[in-house]
């Protein structure tokens, strides 16, 4: 990961995965805060109700399956290409010194962590598949792959500069985040909060890699003067920003996922009236001038 691409390649890894969980959960709090007997309705008298039922599913399979085949794909190129770019580096002995010396170790580091995401992505494919009792672990497995990350880039800045340290170490801030939300997820499956604190702590940490490629490996050529505190001040203001950024993405894509579910004519979401406590459903302008005109 000594390299611009090394760092921009799990990060763009982390943005898919979080702008897809993004949509995913998005779908699925709007899906249980719906009203069960209105959503049955439309789904049995609207022509979308085709759609409603697969939605989630390609040929048959959960999305999930493919989610599992995806990561564990990318984690395969993510091992190759750290082992590979921009010269080989498989060597973990090394076979000149007498006392056969570890090397390689800040790429192998990176390569165990692309295993155990690897074994993450494996498990959502044998749960759908072979093996179904492994649904109930799959939180499991993620909470230690985040584990893992975070072990590693804690310790991964042994000798290095104060900036160097200090952007590492925000990393392993968000990537703690996750793992403590994703632990917890195991014991409170049906949280509605946990699955996107998670998501949006994964996505600041997809974006933050990139951020650590732009300060540490410039393109333009130039460099950052990694001993000034001024620039580990600015990155830590840079981190927050992160964050804010993270929420403004995941609340637009929420936004999205919802318009079009109320475009479709999916699902009746419900509003809480404070006063007369009330569920109102989403409804076309049509239905709505009618409760109203009822009500008068």
């Amino acid at each position: 990961m000594g390299t611009f691409e090394g760092h921009a390649l799990p990060g763009s890894f982390f943005l898919v995965f979080s702008i897809w969980w993004t949509i995913k959960y998005s779908y699925r709090f709007i899906q249980k805060s719906s009203n069960p007997a209105s959503r049955r309705r439309k789904t049995e008298n609207s022509s979308n109700g085709k759609w409603t039922r697969r939605i989630g599913r390609v040929r048959g399979l959960p999305a999930e399956f493919y989610e599992g085949l995806i990561i564990a794909g990318m984690c395969l190129v993510g091992f190759i290409c750290e082992q590979s770019w921009p010269y080989k580096k498989w060597e973990m002995f090394s076979h000149t010194d007498p006392n056969h010396r570890f090397v390689n170790g800040a790429e192998w580091q990176h390569c165990t962590m692309y295993v155990f995401f690897g074994i993450y992505g494996s498990v959502l494919v044998m749960a759908r598949t072979c093996v179904p009792g492994l649904q109930a672990y799959e939180m499991l497995f993620l909470a230690l792959s985040y584990f893992v990350e975070g072990l590693f880039f804690y310790f991964h800045v042994h000798g290095r500069t104060p900036l160097d340290i200090s952007v590492h170490y925000m990393l392993v801030i968000g990537v703690a985040v996750s793992t403590l939300c994703a632990v917890v997820e195991i014991w409170k499956k049906d949280d509605v909060l946990l699955p996107f604190v998670r998501v949006g702590f994964t996505m600041v940490q997809g974006t933050w890699f990139w951020q650590v490629g732009f300060m540490l490996y410039p393109l333009n050529g130039g460099h950052w003067d990694e001993d000034n505190h001024a620039n580990v001040m600015f990155a830590t203001m840079a981190f927050c920003w992160h964050i804010a950024a993270a929420i403004f993405v995941m609340a637009g894509i929420y936004g999205i996922v919802s318009l079009c579910l109320r475009t479709r004519g999916v699902y009746s979401v419900p509003y809480a009236n404070v006063n007369e406590e009330v569920e109102v459903g989403l409804m076309n302008n049509d239905q709505i001038l009618d409760e109203l005109s009822d009500k008068e």
